[in-house]
């Protein structure tokens, strides 16, 4: 879990925080979209671009390992999610 950690915060913030609310807060993609200024169908592109984006980092190939990785961010311990497991 500790690699997760430091992968998201690996992230630049605005891509982190854009998975932190669509994945951890379970904020629709038109809500996030409204913040953000683009489409729900922006969110989504950009969303699934930084899960792509972990998955590589992690070295993740089968579909089972990043089915793993998806489920288990939204149950992620808040440090993670504010790139401090990053620096810890």
């Amino acid at each position: 879990m500790k690699q997760l950690g430091a992968a998201l915060g690996r992230l630049e913030p605005p891509r982190r925080a854009l998975l932190d609310l669509s994945m951890r807060r379970a904020m629709p993609d038109e809500e996030i979209g409204e913040v953000l200024g683009v489409s729900a169908e922006e969110v989504g592109r950009r969303r699934d671009e930084e899960l792509e984006r972990l998955a590589e980092d992690l070295r993740l190939s089968t579909r089972e390992q990043r089915e793993e990785l998806f489920a288990a961010l939204p149950d992620l311990p808040a440090e993670y999610w504010s790139g401090q497991a990053a620096r810890a």
